[in-house]
């Protein structure tokens, strides 16, 4: 009777130690994500010039860690398990600063985070309106931005603006896909607004 019950004692043991095991198996843990430079055929300035980035923003609920999207056109999720490696404006800045660098072949670019000491030729600042996968599981980007040039007095600032789509339709909560469609956006942006600095050049 004794052995009978000491073997049921072991067994049920050994069972919660296997649950215990399986449940922290199970655990999901929190991945990182980061918006990287494009990796560009160089455009060719007409001159080497110095750009600075004067600012660039973002709404404030992408300020979070957590990814967004939007489950309606007015209703936002954010992503325990799937966040930003960084705050999402910095590296928006760090990486439009190295895409300008490689569209204009210059390395003369300066930011909030990495003064110049150059007087630039164009200074841009930038608004990011909207970026993030909507309800029709397809990223989307707004943006406008704001060139002047050193010569402001005689070349008045120009206002430009972006509306930028995705083609790809994102698998469900595959966030891997979203970044990797936020990138390719993010460099078409970079390249809008590289446009816009050569086009003061000619």
């Amino acid at each position: 009777m004794r052995s009978h019950l000491y073997k049921s004692v072991v067994l049920l043991y050994v069972a919660f130690l296997l649950s215990s095991c399986t449940g922290v198996g199970t655990t999901a843990s929190t991945r990182y994500y980061l918006i990287d430079p494009i990796e560009y055929s160089n455009i060719s300035a007409v001159r080497p010039m110095s750009i600075e980035i004067i600012n660039l923003q973002i709404p404030q609920y992408l300020e979070r860690f957590h990814i967004a999207t939007r489950s309606s056109e007015s209703q936002l999720e954010f992503s325990e398990g799937h966040q930003w490696g960084e705050n999402l404006r910095k590296n928006l800045l760090r990486t439009m600063a190295r895409n300008l660098s490689a569209l204009l072949s210059t390395m003369d670019i300066g930011t909030p985070l990495n003064r110049s000491a150059s007087s630039p030729d164009y200074r841009v600042q930038i608004h990011i309106e909207q970026f993030e996968q909507e309800s029709n599981n397809k990223v989307k980007l707004v943006a406008r931005w704001q060139l002047s040039s050193s010569e402001a007095q005689t070349k008045p600032s120009g206002v430009f603006s972006a509306t930028l789509q995705g083609e790809e339709t994102i698998k469900e909560e595959n966030y891997e896909q979203i970044v990797s469609v936020m990138r390719q956006l993010y460099g078409k942006l970079s390249e809008r607004i590289a446009e816009t600095i050569l086009a003061q050049e000619k």
